[in-house]
């Protein structure tokens, strides 16, 4: 048989191990990604990791033992689902050629995730060979009664051939490999878990068939089997979305944006899971028409040892179905070192940045159609330079947060004027005034901040417990949308005791500025009034297990949290509640506050105000039945002390009146301090 050549070709040996069932606390996927860390092959192998694990998120030398080990996620991305949830750790470490990593986490089975390298030059690319890229995906939902396909999403720099192997083991009955797209193929009848598939992926020579391959990297999937509601009703990524394996070209300092947008009509949305290179932003998911869900990530590609390919990859989740899976790529593009003579000033006083740029590297360039942002910006140039001079504030130039760093940029870019094909040479030409921190507090960058109750008024937080369906959101209480809860679910059995079963813990604040946002971060109870023994009802605003759902209202200034005693194992007659909260309000209109529970912020994407933390107290709330139903509103009172910032066990002591036994509880917070701007 003739081969055809015209394609290029990666190869998976796929091994699948035994049908196991994965306990809590374990590896829900993992891969490795190699580098040569220079091609004259004096260094070792750069090898970048990625691993997500299910809660509660470990420390990092938990995975990786060894001082060698350099963090790169210090903002794990996480998600929800399969529960508990999981997180995200990414770092990187030099390895040998040949290595084998073992990954485990407490008793967990380990997970061997074998590399290998060639360091020997290809004779058709007289290069060092580029090992393959392989994508994490977020963890694998399957339905047990329907078949799916789940792609192995790999990358190959070097365009080397496709060959796809499979050895078959226990789970062959259920899960085969289609050769010629290199996608596992899930074909039903497995028993509800979770099953470990390990899979290696390998690029060989383009003409030879029989060779033995260059280079193996591995990823680790934990596919999770689940009952379904319909094989038909998955939701679906809408045109939208970008397209599995597109690749964007980033440039240095150029930030991305995409825009992810699900159309489920069946279930709602409870998330859109996502796995990236670290410093990706996910915004807040927001529901709109049409069934439809979205959200928008966005990048800034910074000064990094990150891997040339990143992957990105998504799924959205309800509570019972799982979309396919996609992955894109970000090719952190490689720029040409500047010629000797290049000048960029960055004049801080004059808030100008200006470029000389020699002309002799520039061959066949027509300097006429050189343009920055904004075109109408002029660019000069002579028979020896090109020069600029233009405004940080102006000509197209973008400002951004690029860790604690302030970061201008634009491009200088030169601009065909015709549109055929031709040999004329095009220069991209990023430029960046990056201003260290320390440098951006001084006179040219002084940013003034004002008292924060010029910001947010002279504002007042208080907590209030209500029965169901009771107090002044009774509308919202009494057939409420639970957040992340199955669609239609709005209550439980109450059992037949002297005990309560469901209260509902009101967290108010007075702010009546637009857009301001009443964020509540830990929450706990406890059964006496000195906290000295608590238990948690929230962690960092995150509701977990079966004990507290979320109550979603549309008042941005009220937060509402379902309290089930009996899953929380509140056994007292009485109990008192604890919660720290802060106010934000985002500097764009179109941004939300970053929610704790949707993954940890990038600051250098969305800039908002926001308070300083405060702990605010209940007084003691009864758990006993009592047939009075009526219920008197206590309000704020006007001795309440200041509140101080929360930091470390400081607390804030505040005055709380308990009123009649089956009423609720106030107490409210004044607040005098200084906002910081983040």
């Amino acid at each position: 048989m003739k081969l055809d050549l015209s394609c290029s070709v990666w190869v998976l040996a796929v091994g699948l191990l035994p049908l196991v069932r994965i306990t809590a606390g374990s590896i829900l996927g993992a891969a490795v990604n190699i580098e040569l860390l220079d091609q004259d092959r004096s260094q070792p192998v750069r090898a970048h990791y990625s691993a997500v694990s299910s809660l509660p998120c470990p420390a990092l030398n938990e995975l990786c033992n060894g001082a060698d080990c350099i963090q790169l996620s210090t903002f794990p991305l996480t998600g929800a689902l399969p529960s508990p949830g999981w997180c995200l750790h990414q770092w990187q470490k030099n390895i040998p050629k040949h290595h084998t990593t073992a990954l485990q986490l407490g008793s967990d089975r380990v997970v061997p995730l074998h590399s290998r390298a060639d360091l020997s030059v290809r004779a058709d690319t007289k290069r060092v060979n580029q090992p393959p890229y392989v994508a994490l995906p977020p963890p694998v939902r399957l339905q047990a009664a329907c078949p799916q396909n789940i792609p192995v999403n790999v990358m190959d720099l070097d365009g080397d051939e496709i060959r796809c192997r499979y050895k078959k083991t226990e789970l062959g009955e259920f899960l085969q490999l289609n050769e010629e797209t290199c996608t596992l193929v899930y074909e039903v009848g497995a028993p509800l878990g979770q099953y470990s598939v390990l899979i290696m992926v390998e690029d060989f020579p383009s003409s030879d068939r029989e060779a033995e391959p260059f280079s193996t990297v591995p990823v680790h999937l934990l596919i999770t089997v689940e009952s379904g509601a319909g094989c038909s009703v998955v939701p679906e990524f809408t045109g939208i979305s970008p397209a599995g394996g597109a690749v964007i070209h980033v440039l240095p300092f150029e930030e991305v944006h995409v825009n992810i947008t699900v159309d489920s009509r069946v279930q709602s949305v409870s998330e859109i899971a996502v796995t990236g290179p670290p410093g990706l932003f996910v915004s807040p998911m927001e529901i709109g028409q049409s069934f439809q869900s979205s959200v928008t990530l966005s990048w800034v590609r910074g000064q990094n040892q990150f891997a040339h390919l990143l992957s990105v990859c998504f799924a959205a989740n309800t509570q019972s179905l799982q979309s396919n899976v996609r992955c894109i790529w970000l090719q952190q593009t490689q720029t040409d070192p500047l010629p000797p003579g290049t000048e960029l000033k960055c004049k801080e006083r004059e808030l100008q940045m200006s470029l000389v740029l020699p002309i002799s590297f520039l061959e066949n360039l027509h300097f006429s159609a050189l343009q920055l942002n904004d075109p109408t910006c002029p660019v000069f140039y002579n028979s020896t330079h090109i020069t600029a001079t233009f405004p940080l504030t102006g000509c197209g130039t973008k400002t951004m947060h690029l860790g604690s760093e302030l970061l201008y940029t634009n491009i200088l870019r030169s601009i065909n004027p015709n549109s055929t094909i031709s040999r004329v040479a095009t220069l991209v030409l990023p430029l960046a005034c990056r201003i260290p921190a320390q440098q951006a507090k001084g006179p040219a960058f002084k940013i003034s901040i004002p008292e924060e109750v010029k910001t947010f008024g002279a504002v007042s937080f208080w907590l209030e417990f209500h029965f169901p369906g009771k107090g002044p959101m009774a509308d919202k209480t009494r057939l409420p949308r639970l957040r992340g809860s199955p669609l239609g679910r709005a209550a439980r059995e109450i059992r037949s005791t002297d005990r309560m079963d469901m209260l509902d813990l009101h967290v108010f604040s007075n702010c009546s500025l637009a857009r301001a946002e009443l964020m509540v971060g830990r929450c706990v109870e406890s059964e006496t009034e000195d906290f000295t023994n608590t238990r948690p009802l929230l962690n960092q605003g995150c509701v977990s297990g079966n004990g507290t759902l979320e109550i979603l209202t549309s008042t941005s200034t009220v937060r509402i949290f379902r309290l089930y005693l009996g899953s929380l194992g509140i056994k007292g007659d009485t109990m008192y509640a604890e919660c720290v909260v802060h106010l934000c309000v985002t500097t764009k209109q179109t941004d939300r506050c970053s929610d704790p529970c949707m993954g940890t912020p990038d600051p250098t994407i969305v800039d908002s105000v926001q308070t300083h933390s405060y702990t605010v107290r209940s007084g003691p709330v009864s758990l006993i039945k009592v047939t009075e139903t009526s219920a008197t509103t206590a309000k704020p009172q006007s001795a309440t002390p200041v509140a101080q910032p929360s930091t470390g066990q400081a607390t804030t002591a505040a005055a709380s009146r308990p009123l009649d036994t089956g009423a609720f509880w106030v107490v409210a917070v004044s607040l005098l301090v200084l906002m910081h701007l983040l």
